[in-house]
């Protein structure tokens, strides 16, 4: 399970003890994590996935930040290998006209019968 970080037993004594605590705590997220490999994306999906018992996962395609999508399809092989439905989409959240709504909702539709049916 993935429980939040408890705070530090003691306040800090100082502005540059507050800024290594600070720093120390942002760059210990799971966000962050994230980045460096996709295998640390799809253990905490998966997590989450879990916690919430997710009958399927839904995966953006984001062609208007690269940096959001890498490592996408490698989350979404890593969770259909440990059981999960996944379905993707694309779009663009800088450009609207990049979206297909009509498609992405029969997709949908699909995947969701998939889970129910």
């Amino acid at each position: 399970m993935i429980f939040p970080r408890e705070l530090p037993d003691e306040r800090p004594k100082n502005r540059e003890e507050a800024c290594r605590l600070l720093a120390d705590w942002l760059l210990s997220r799971p966000n962050y994590q994230t980045f460096y490999h996709p295998t640390f994306q799809t253990a905490m999906m998966s997590a989450v996935a879990r916690q919430w018992k997710a009958g399927g996962i839904i995966l953006h395609l984001n062609r208007g930040c690269e940096g959001v999508s890498i490592g996408v399809m490698e989350n979404r092989l890593g969770l259909m290998k440990e059981g999960f439905k996944v379905m993707t989409y694309e779009g663009n959240m800088a450009d609207e006209r990049e979206f297909d709504l009509h498609s992405t909702m029969a997709r949908l539709e699909i995947f969701l019968q998939v889970l129910n049916p």
